[in-house]
């Protein structure tokens, strides 16, 4: 046997003890992080009575279904501290479970949420330039209840104006629900309710939070703020998702 097969041989052996030795410490690091343990166990509720304890919340109750919402002011803005969970045609329950909705709202497509004819999931609202220019004012209602808005990609720009220069988000991340709890140190308390698409899969729920913005970014998206255990973003995504809503009060 030649000296140069042996060697190919060995060498070829330690690449594959190697590789399996990588995909050992990865499979152990996901076994880790998916196990109990690894699991944040503070609960919404003592997260939010934390919370409460601190902000010293404000309330408002939604006249069209007896819901109260918890409120809190960030700068001159005043959010809900909670997402809507007003039921509609187009909105969804986190997880596709009715159960879910009572601490993570309700998920709604961008009609929905601007409560517009769902044609407009593909085509601009300036079709209709009444509804079009009624959108763009300040304050604009949507599926907010009365005396709230819809916020405009300028208002979530505004909030986060009040975070650290290249902050990932973790000031308006609720201590309870994320695998890397956020330090909520705005009372913002955003929870990781997910998503659905227009195919009716649900994603990411417990591991990414979306909150529309009435705002359109090209022909068939809108804009919407994003939050995942280590990032935040604004972007544009399709108007048939569902995702979250937080509602500002008008101004």
């Amino acid at each position: 046997m030649h000296t140069s097969f042996v060697v190919f041989n060995i060498i070829g052996l330690a690449i594959i003890v190697i590789a399996a030795f990588r995909i050992g410490v990865k499979v152990s690091k996901a076994s880790k992080r998916e196990a109990p343990e690894a699991q944040n166990k503070v609960t919404p509720e003592e997260s939010f009575a934390k919370n409460n304890e601190k902000f010293k919340y404000g309330t408002f109750t939604d006249a069209r279904d007896g819901e109260t919402y918890h409120t809190v002011q960030i700068g001159n803005q005043v959010w809900m501290v909670e997402n809507l969970r007003f039921k509609t045609e187009g909105s969804y329950a986190p997880g596709n479970e009715e159960e879910n909705v009572k601490t993570y709202g309700r998920l709604y497509t961008w009609t929905a949420a601007l409560n517009i004819p769902s044609e407009y999931t593909e085509q601009s609202p300036a079709k209709d330039l009444n509804m079009y220019h009624k959108i763009k004012e300040d304050n604009y209602q949507g599926i907010a209840p009365e005396g709230w808005h819809i916020p405009s990609l300028k208002e979530w720009e505004q909030l986060m104006d009040n975070l650290p220069a290249k902050s990932g988000g973790k000031e308006l991340r609720s201590e309870s629900a994320w695998l890397n709890p956020g330090t909520d140190s705005l009372g913002f308390f955003a929870l990781p309710a997910g998503y659905r698409f227009d195919n009716g899969t649900y994603c990411q729920f417990g591991k990414r939070a979306r909150f529309w913005c009435k705002d359109e970014y090209g022909k068939s998206n809108a804009y919407r703020l994003s939050l995942t255990i280590n990032s935040m973003d604004i972007e544009g995504v399709y108007r048939s998702d569902a995702i979250s809503v937080r509602c500002v009060k008008n101004v």
